[in-house]
């Protein structure tokens, strides 16, 4: 049976299909991978480029690590998840808590912070797109509707809105080991709101809405609102993604 790469849509007699595409990094713990990724896509978004200085993977991967790490701060691991590592940041435990500290390659200057940003969220609706087509088994995602996934993460054109909302309250509904082996469960929460141009997606606790097809400013206003209202009685706002540090990454309201 022919395969066509999901991203590129070359099929297997034009690109080659050996390497294991993993939709959550594997640095992250993630054990799935889609099958319909060729080598040179999945070599891609691992790998830096002249124009970016971190690769895609890398700008999600830094920015979830932290949270992951301290979900898993607190539990009896029942697999081996390897040492904390990061390029930007430390986290050192003082009088039983975590701290974060920032090394020098983390830098608060605006285009280094929107750059990266920008990959993260390349990286995150690249992380939905393939978790997506895989959990349907049926290719889906090779339609052409999502070709504005296509083009924002695999060829860095245009630009997707990405919402971050915020919570009200430090309260997580996980499985057993999902900060172990992190997943994507579509659906799982009634406060993720869905329609035909618009997803939400929860991990490790943060929650993201993106377009998903081409869409209007109406459309976007409709959606938001719509959001908001299933939101109200768990989430205080919706933030358009600008920069990292819009992200509760370090999970500060379990300190609260």
């Amino acid at each position: 049976m022919e395969k066509t790469c999901l991203w590129c849509k070359l099929n297997d007699n034009e690109t080659t299909f050996n390497k294991k595409a993993h939709t959550i990094p594997k640095s992250l713990g993630g054990q799935n991978y889609n099958q319909t990724v060729c080598d040179n896509c999945n070599h891609f978004f691992g790998n830096a480029t002249p124009e970016n200085r971190y690769s895609i993977e890398t700008a999600l991967k830094e920015t979830f690590c932290i949270t992951r790490q301290r979900f898993l701060s607190g539990l009896t691991q029942k697999r081996k998840v390897g040492k904390f590592k990061s390029i930007f940041f430390d986290v050192k435990e003082r009088n039983g808590k975590l701290r974060l500290v920032l090394n020098k390659s983390f830098l608060f200057k605006t285009d280094f912070q929107q750059q990266l940003c920008r990959n993260f969220k390349r990286g995150l609706v690249k992380m939905w797109f393939e978790e997506f087509d895989r959990q349907s088994k049926t290719n889906v995602g090779h339609d052409d509707k999502y070709d504005i996934i296509r083009d924002f993460s695999r060829y860095d054109a245009g630009d997707l809105p990405v919402i971050y909302f915020e919570r009200r309250y430090g309260l997580f509904l996980f499985t057993k080991r999902e900060a172990e082996t992190p997943t994507l469960i579509f659906n799982r929460m009634l406060y993720l709101h869905e329609d035909e141009k618009f997803t939400e997606i929860e991990f490790l606790g943060h929650v993201f809405g993106f377009p998903t097809a081409e869409f209007t400013n109406e459309e976007f206003k409709l959606y938001l609102k719509n959001s908001m209202d299933k939101k109200r009685d768990f989430f205080l706002n919706a933030v358009l993604l600008d920069k990292l540090m819009d992200i509760d990454f370090t999970l500060k309201l379990l300190d609260k």
